[in-house]
C-alpha cells in the first residue's frame, strides 16, 4: 500500500530543569546520537516524508550538524520555538511553530522520550487507515521513574475513542500503588499520553488561534504554558475533535531526571545489536 506525506515533528524545547542540562542533546550509542535520532530513523524505515525539530536557539547550530551528518538538507528542519522570557511557553507553544511549514499528517514526539521502534509504523497504519487524528497512548505503569515523581496525560478511552485527558503531575510508585500529588490512586495499566499525536495538518489553524489567545492574556504571567493535551482536551470537550487512540505495547523510556541517563543509554545499546544499525545509512 501507498503510503500518506506525513511528518515527524519532534518537540526539543524544554530546560531540563530536573535533569540539569540540555537532556535532547546528551549523547546516547556509539556514534554518540541524540536519544530522537532513533524515531528520525523510525520514521524513514515507516516512510516518512520528513523531520522538524522545535527547539531552542541555542540548540538549533548543533542539532543541524548533527541531523546533517546522515539526512539529505530537504529531510529535515529545525524551527525555533521564538520567545521573549527564558521559560518555554509549552508544548502547544512549541508546535504552533509548524504552521506555514508543513500542511500534511505529523506525528508528534517528545526528544527526551523513546517510544519503542514501531511507533513511527503505527502512525503510518492509522494514516493508511484514513485515521489522521489519534493518540498513541501507553500504560501507566511502565512510564514512571524510579528517580522521582512525573506528570503523565491521563486519558479516558471508550470504544478507541479518547474522550478526555488530564494532565497529572507529581505521579509516582508508592510500594505497589501510584499515586498523584492529590493522592488519587491508578492501576498499572491505566492508558496515558506521552506527547505521542497523529494529528491533521488543519489542526495547525485552530491551535495558533489558542496559542495567541492564551499569549494574549498571560503575557505577564512568568510561568504560565499553555500544554498540547490540555488544548486537545478543550477541542474534545467543545466537539471539535474527535480523537481515536491506538494502544503502543511496553517499550517506553526517557530521561526526566539526571539519573534515568545511565539506564536509557544501556537500553539503546542493547537496541544498537538487535534493532538499530550503529551507523545510520544516509536519508535521502
Amino acid at each position: 500500500m501507498q503510503t500518506i506525506k506525513s511528518a515527524l515533528v519532534i518537540l526539543a524545547g524544554g530546560l531540563g530543569t530536573r535533569f540539569g542540562g540540555d537532556k535532547q542533546i546528551a549523547p546516547f550509542g556509539q556514534q554518540g546520537h541524540f536519544l530522537f535520532e532513533y524515531a528520525c530513523y523510525d520514521a524513514m524505515c515507516a516512510g516518512f516524508e520528513k523531520v522538524f525539530v522545535i527547539t531552542r536557539k541555542e540548540m538549533k547550530a548543533l542539532i543541524e550538524q548533527q541531523l546533517s551528518s546522515w539526512m539529505h538538507p530537504n529531510r529535515f528542519q529545525v524551527l525555533i520555538q521564538e520567545q521573549d522570557r527564558p521559560k518555554p511557553w509549552g508544548t502547544a507553544h512549541a508546535l504552533h511553530f509548524l504552521k506555514d511549514h508543513w500542511q500534511d499528517p505529523f506525528l508528534i514526539l517528545n526528544a527526551d522520550d523513546y517510544y519503542g521502534s514501531t511507533i513511527c509504523q503505527r502512525a503510518m497504519e492509522l494514516l493508511n487507515k484514513g485515521i489522521n487524528t489519534a493518540a498513541l497512548v501507553f500504560e501507566l505503569g511502565p512510564t514512571l521513574s524510579v528517580n522521582g515523581p512525573v506528570a503523565r496525560g491521563i486519558c479516558n478511552i471508550e470504544n478507541e475513542i479518547l474522550l478526555e485527558i488530564e494532565e497529572v503531575l507529581q505521579i509516582q510508585r508508592k510500594g505497589e500503588l501510584i499515586f498523584d500529588e492529590l493522592k488519587r490512586s491508578y492501576k498499572s495499566n491505566q492508558p496515558v499520553s506521552m506527547n505521542a499525536w497523529l494529528l491533521p495538518g488543519t489542526f495547525l489553524e485552530k491551535l495558533e488561534q489558542k496559542v495567541l489567545a492564551f499569549l494574549s492574556n498571560n503575557i505577564e504571567d512568568p510561568k504560565a504554558e499553555i500544554y498540547l493535551p490540555r488544548v486537545i482536551n478543550e477541542f474534545i470537550s467543545d466537539e471539535q475533535m474527535l480523537v481515536s487512540t491506538m494502544s503502543i505495547s511496553s517499550g517506553w523510556f526517557g530521561i526526566t531526571y539526571a539519573q534515568d541517563l545511565e539506564s536509557a543509554q544501556m537500553q539503546i545499546e542493547e537496541l544498537e545489536k538487535t534493532i538499530y544499525p550503529t551507523i545510520f545509512p544516509q536519508w535521502i
